[in-house]
């Protein structure tokens, strides 16, 4: 007696629950979801009785009717993969299907300068300003993510040691440091958010004004504030995520060892740095060059 397909998908996504992130579920769910919908509006057939020829044909009308990309095709694969070998072991209709690679884009890095002109941006006779320059130089400094800085609370940082612990992406306890310069900006920002905070918020920043005055920042919202931080500094655009970018760069480009930032900014291991470090260039390493080192003619990056 065959298992209902509804027991399928329900084994199925219970068995990556263990150890895939909840975004990449609920991307994998919609892929087989989606394909279902076409199954059976196409070819009037469960997805378990889908063949090789078949996926080929629905990734095929999806590029060229749907007209997605390669990052796009390549999730749907993925998720293929994971569900037929899952369910059906090597006798997978999905094992052979190609995966598009997909061309890394350029993303935004800011350089030493635009860093700089971003700090300067803030207007620290405002509190608002006091705030922004608390977020950049943090976010510069320790490279937490924007839904850690949102839940950053008092309690998990240390401004004399210049050290935090909070809870960091797949609930785990990370650790993050910060220099002086960082520590003095986030102080200056402590001193007046007693004013500012709602009753019972135990959170770093909190909203200045808005619609929630007083209540920790949202990933939204803070992502609203770095556009507006952006176009202060002059910049097209900016994200909280750039930072984290710079933060890796940047660090590189003034000598930090590979190791060392990748504990500093909390990744698993040295190929999730790389994908970081992508607006590092061969003009970096300049400051290396053996011969002037040798010759003494090179100055500290």
């Amino acid at each position: 007696m065959n298992t209902p397909m509804v027991d399928k998908v329900a084994e199925w996504l219970d068995w990556l629950s263990i150890d895939y992130a909840k975004t990449t579920i609920a991307a994998y769910e919609w892929e087989l979801r989606h394909l279902e919908k076409w199954s059976m509006l196409v070819l009037d057939r469960p997805v378990l009785d889908l063949s090789k020829a078949d996926l080929a044909r629905y990734l095929a009308q999806r590029r060229a009717i749907d007209n997605v990309g390669d990052a796009c095709i390549r999730r749907a694969v993925n998720a293929f993969r994971s569900f037929y070998s899952h369910t059906f072991g090597r006798k997978s209709p999905a094992r052979l299907i190609p995966s598009p690679s997909v061309k890394r884009k350029r993303q935004r890095t800011l350089n030493r300068t635009q860093a700089f002109e971003v700090m300067l941006s803030a207007d620290t006779s405002r509190p608002r300003g006091k705030r922004n320059l608390a977020l950049v130089c943090l976010a510069l400094s320790s490279g937490l993510r924007e839904a850690e800085l949102c839940r950053l609370r008092l309690s998990e940082i240390d401004l004399k040691r210049g050290c935090l612990t909070t809870k960091v992406k797949g609930g785990d306890d990370g650790d993050g440091v910060f220099g002086p310069d960082t520590a003095s900006a986030i102080e200056s920002w402590l001193r007046i958010r007693p004013g500012f905070a709602a009753p019972g918020v135990d959170a770093v920043f909190v909203s200045v004004g808005g619609n929630t005055p007083g209540m920790p920042l949202t990933p939204s919202g803070l992502r609203v504030i770095f556009r507006q931080i952006g176009r202060e500094a002059g910049l097209e655009k900016l994200s909280p995520h750039d930072l984290r970018r710079s933060f890796a760069t940047l660090s590189h480009r003034f000598g930090a060892p590979s190791r060392i930032v990748q504990v500093a900014g909390r990744w698993h291991d040295l190929a999730q740095v790389e994908g970081y470090t992508q607006a590092l260039e061969a003009e970096d390493f300049a400051p290396y060059d053996p011969v002037s080192r040798i010759m003494g003619t090179n100055l500290d990056p």
